[in-house]
């Protein structure tokens, strides 16, 4: 099913078109999508996982005064799928970790 799921990834379907022109069920396929995210969130290199190692975090206060202002008070994590999250520095732990889990 992994292989599925890159070729969606590369087709640039949605994922409910990209099923039905596979003939795969959406419920099953979102399931292998999940699954799938999640065993690559805590791959690093190799073998070795993120409780095993550090991940790289870039932190930044680049743009212009404006933008900086617009965001102070802010937590921004851009994942490596393109995915972005921005929440308020003050958010509760446990929510932050669900979000970047999902």
């Amino acid at each position: 099913m992994y292989l599925a799921i890159e070729l969606w990834q590369e087709s640039g379907l949605s994922q409910v078109k990209f099923c039905s022109r596979e003939k795969l069920s959406v419920k099953t396929f979102s399931y292998w999508l999940r699954k799938y995210r999640k065993e690559k969130a805590f791959q690093v290199k190799g073998d070795k996982k993120v409780s095993d190692t550090f991940i790289p975090v870039e932190i930044s206060r680049g743009g212009t005064p404006t933008e900086t202002n617009a965001n102070s008070g802010r937590i921004d994590v851009s994942f490596s799928d393109g995915v972005q999250l921005s929440c308020p520095v003050g958010i509760d732990i446990s929510q932050l970790k669900t979000l970047i889990n999902f």
